[in-house]
């Protein structure tokens, strides 16, 4: 009782009009003591030799991966040299497949789950990449992405299944899953040269390893939350368990199992950019050329290219996943529209342009199915005539007509390569259908980096950030006794998250140590701090002006849309070409890449305040700015806290990037070690990277729940 009353009076004593400053109170607190110890410690004072000099990790890897290659090399090579055939096959294929019979089998799925709207911006995305002469990158990117998807949905899926089943099995997985989906996608490239080799081959094979988390954890979700009074349905009826998981759990899990193949194509194609480093071909190629010239136009059509192919597979992966609509609950008196905003549906130009393309739509669909039926009518014939029964020749005719659709496109690409083939060759993407982007966007910035007006801009945000963020973070932070630091996380993580992930932290952090990575353990920690710190200075603002006014959020959404598709390589170039190479480009870059995330939460919290709140802050004589300040960002904050999160997670990412702009930190060990072929070393620093973003991911997401708890909600 004596323990409630003095928190009770210690909180008191930081209370003023009714605010309670305690926490603020004691981050001051915490902030001079430290800069007292921090005073006091010598220049020199570091993690303790005796102990780092005990653990030799890096070394203890590459003597285990030398045993591994001598017992287990065959093996991987053969099965290196197996999915390098199917992607050199699939590779040449769509190489000299005619480019009218490649756009159709990506656009007609498109049309047949998606849509009209679908369809269209698929027909636009395949086609940019022949008109900025992206055509072949792309194929090899597509076929790269092909073999890669389908192993690693074939195997995550066959994963999450037994893993559903088995909960001894399950918690053997999760721990992999968690630090596999942690890693660096870097990390994976080192082992995959010298178990797989170089080229498409081996990065084939590191792509189905990084992928392939999200299809085992969401198959075997999927499949645990279908209702236990489902599963006692079909048992009552005398399902044995192999009947219950074939004909009930998994078709009602299929729409988490899609999710988990969109995730998995996502995180593909992201690796696939990424592993150009390890001599794959296609877009990612393209990017990294570009900026080893500094052609930002160049980089600017690979990096649109591939926000195209990654917005596709997307938007079809998520609309397959979709239960078929029913059209029983379809109003017959109100005009479905195909193309065009549904709530234009009063007006009279709009529903003459849906006439139109309901027209030539139901033309076409009649003349599809058509071709069907007789198709249909032939091949029952054909069947009918040679089989002893005439069931067999009736379930073939009416599988053919439920499925004219499918059918009747597969006609269509059959004749373009018969064509191609055996009439005149179709050919190439056409040369006279190509733009380009690199002239104009080069000569912009050539103009821009010698203007200036933008020169002193960017040199000023380049100083400010030095001397004021990065610079005294850096010293600070990297200026306190290891000891220190170590006691100030597991106080925070306790106070926060609890005794037993307070534990974990101190560990994960003495791993580091141990490793002898303490120092560029804490200059990554200074940079995650100095991004996150200008991500939300920045962010924040622009989140509620973007809350509190439509129109600036009609600019920003389309804006933070296309920087979270584009790849991180494209940020790199202009911002190399106007801040120069130095550690303050690479917080700059992580800014870029780690703020969308910031602005949406920010946005997304204050527009779930309910509406009374306005009223009652109104009643009470608030002004504008008082009712945002004191009410609606306090009530916001458990989503602003979650922005943050992703913002932390995400510059955490970027660390193995930055390297290329003379990022320093982890994120230039793996990268060193890549090109070493050093997996020790890469291993360990990758590791570095997984610990600190599990220790900020925990820590950022307990404030967020705590902050919902002061809530109420």
């Amino acid at each position: 009782m004596a323990d409630v009353k003095d928190s009770v009076s210690f909180r008191q004593a930081f209370t003023h009009d009714g605010t309670d400053y305690t926490v603020l109170a004691l981050i001051l607190l915490g902030f001079v003591v430290s800069l007292a110890v921090w005073s006091v410690t010598p220049d020199d004072y570091g993690f303790p030799a005796s102990i780092s000099d005990k653990f030799h990790f890096a070394d203890w890897i590459n003597q285990a991966e030398k045993w591994l290659q001598l017992h287990v090399k065959q093996y991987t090579r053969a099965a290196s040299e197996a999915v390098g055939w199917c992607l050199e096959h699939l590779e040449m294929f769509l190489w000299f497949n005619p480019w009218p019979a490649t756009t159709l089998a990506i656009v007609l799925p498109a049309l047949a789950y998606g849509g009209l709207r679908l369809a269209i911006f698929t027909l636009v995305g395949v086609m940019f990449w022949g008109m900025v002469d992206m055509w072949d990158p792309a194929m090899s990117t597509l076929s790269l992405m092909t073999v890669s998807v389908v192993i690693s949905v074939v195997i995550g899926v066959a994963v999450g299944v037994v893993s559903s089943q088995n909960d001894r099995f399950e918690a053997i997985v999760k721990p992999i899953l968690d630090t596999m989906q942690t890693m660096p996608a870097f990390v994976y490239l080192i082992p995959a040269i010298f178990f797989f080799g170089i080229g498409g081959p081996s990065a084939t094979m590191a792509i189905i390893i990084y992928a392939m988390p999200p299809a085992v954890r969401l198959t075997s979700l999927g499949i645990r939350q279908v209702p236990a009074e489902t599963i006692e349905a079909a048992q009552s009826f005398g399902s044995t368990p192999r009947q219950v998981l074939w004909k009930v759990q998994i078709p009602q899990a299929l729409p988490s199992i899609m999710l988990g193949i969109n995730q998995t194509i996502m995180m593909a194609l992201g690796l696939a950019v990424l592993a150009t480093f390890i001599g794959a071909g296609g877009l990612g190629e393209e990017v990294w050329k570009a900026l080893r010239k500094l052609r930002v136009g160049w980089s600017l059509e690979g990096g649109l290219s591939i926000v195209f192919m990654a917005i596709i597979f997307d938007r079809l992966s998520l609309a397959m996943s979709k239960p078929a609509e029913s059209g029983l609950m379809h109003d017959p008196s109100k005009m479905v529209f195909r193309l065009l905003p549904q709530q234009w549906v009063h007006w009279q130009p709009a529903r003459v342009v849906e006439q139109a393309i309901d027209f030539v739509w139901q033309f076409i669909a009649r003349m599809g199915h058509l071709l069907v039926f007789y198709l249909s009518m032939f091949v029952g014939l054909v069947l009918g005539l040679g089989a002893p029964n005439k069931n067999l020749a009736d379930t073939v005719v009416a599988w053919m007509r439920r499925r004219a659709f499918f059918l009747s496109g597969i006609i269509i690409i059959l004749a373009i390569l018969a064509w191609d083939a055996w009439i005149a060759k179709v050919g190439f993407f056409p040369k006279n259908w190509q733009i380009t982007l690199r002239g104009p966007v080069d000569d912009l910035i050539n103009w821009l980096v010698v203007e200036p007006t933008f020169i002193g801009i960017t040199k000023g945000i380049r100083a400010f950030i030095y001397l004021y963020i990065l610079n005294p973070l850096d010293q600070f932070i990297g200026g306190l006794p290891w000891w220190y630091v170590l006691l100030v996380f597991f106080v925070v993580v306790r106070a926060s998250a609890g005794m037993g992930f307070a534990v974990v932290t101190v560990v994960s952090l003495l791993f580091t140590g141990a490793a002898g990575l303490w120092g560029v353990t804490m200059y990554t920690l200074a940079t995650i701090l100095a991004s996150v710190s200008v991500c939300v200075v920045i962010g924040l603002p622009l989140g509620i002006l973007a809350a509190s006014y439509r129109p600036v959020d009609a600019v920003i959404r389309p804006i933070l849309d296309a920087m979270q598709t584009m790849p991180a390589f494209v940020y790199l170039i202009p911002v190399l070409m106007f801040f120069g190479g130095n550690p303050v480009t690479a917080v700059i870059a992580t800014v870029i890449y780690a703020i969308p995330p910031m602005i949406r939460m920010t946005i997304l919290g204050l527009r779930q305040l309910p509406t009374e709140i306005n009223e009652v802050s109104n009643a009470f004589g608030s002004t504008t700015f008082q009712s945002l300040i004191k009410v609606k960002l306090p009530m916001a904050s458990p989503s602003i806290m979650l922005g943050v999160n992703q913002a932390v997670v995400m510059a955490l990412a970027m660390q193995v990037i930055t390297p290329l702009v003379a990022g320093l930190g982890l994120g230039k060990e793996v990268f060193h070690a890549m090109n070493l072929a050093d997996t020790g070393r890469g291993l360990v620093a990758g590791t570095g990277i997984v610990l600190l973003a599990i220790v900020l991911d925990r820590l950022t997401q307990a404030w967020t729940r705590n902050q919902r708890k002061a809530l109420g909600l």
